[in-house]
């Protein structure tokens, strides 16, 4: 969910505004400029500072604490006998992210974006209703976790009609390279089933990190299609992405 946000602005935000509607302290940048990638990264490092503390005239959320309201992690569709869901997240650390890739075909409307953030701290609460083995594990509580070496992949397809620029799809492909999770009140009336859980869990971090993926990918780039074309919708496409 950190991801989109990043992706977002360095798509529309980056890519920077010339209208006299649009805030002064972005940097413009021109489709017409062999070297707009690099314009466009260095417009988002410029915009930083504001990115962490949110940009609300942009309807763009901080990215630092970043606050998520809830995220299916599995539905039990996929992952049978497993569903679990985060709500009330709140993630440190986004603030930390770097531009990895950036790729335009301006003609095409076509854009490759990635981003990399060294870790992730994160709290919330968490739902989860699955069985081990044939005992059934039903619990909520309160989550501490901490992610790391998170790399995101986005390719975006954009169209323009009547000035109007559109994002017509975003792909999105995300990559966590460590986990570690902690849930209060897991099962805490039995301690066995308890330890079992947690060694479950921690036990097979990674292949539980690959049945979650296509889930959080999924959200992603929903959230991500809706939040660009929110921000789009505000200028005409000369306005945001001038010759």
């Amino acid at each position: 969910m950190v991801k989109f946000n990043l992706v977002t602005l360095v798509l529309v935000a980056g890519c920077g505004f010339a209208s006299a509607f649009v805030p002064e302290y972005i940097h413009i940048c021109h489709r017409n400029d062999p070297e707009v990638a690099e314009c466009i990264k260095n417009s988002v490092e410029a915009l930083r500072p504001r990115l962490i503390q949110g940009i609300p005239e942009l309807d763009v959320p901080g990215l630092d604490p970043l606050k998520i309201k809830k995220i299916v992690i599995f539905d039990g569709a996929q992952t049978p006998n497993l569903d679990a869901s985060l709500s009330n997240v709140v993630a440190h650390g986004a603030g930390n992210f770097k531009i990895t890739t950036l790729k335009l075909d301006v003609e095409k409307k076509t854009y490759r974006v990635g981003v990399k953030i060294p870790s992730l701290q994160m709290e919330g609460d968490y739902d989860i209703d699955a069985k081990i083995l044939v005992t059934p594990i039903k619990s909520k509580g309160h989550f501490h976790a901490n992610a790391t070496d998170i790399d995101g992949q986005a390719l975006i397809q954009g169209d323009v009609n009547n000035n109007r620029f559109k994002f017509q799809s975003i792909a999105f492909k995300i990559k966590i390279g460590d986990f570690n999770l902690d849930m209060d009140n897991l099962l805490s009336d039995d301690p066995v089933l308890m330890q079992a859980a947690r060694q479950l869990f921690n036990g097979n971090k990674q292949d539980l990190i690959s049945l979650a993926t296509p889930y959080i990918e999924r959200k992603c780039s929903e959230v991500l299609l809706d939040l660009s074309n929110k921000i789009t919708e505000k200028f005409t496409y000369d306005e945001a992405f001038p010759l």
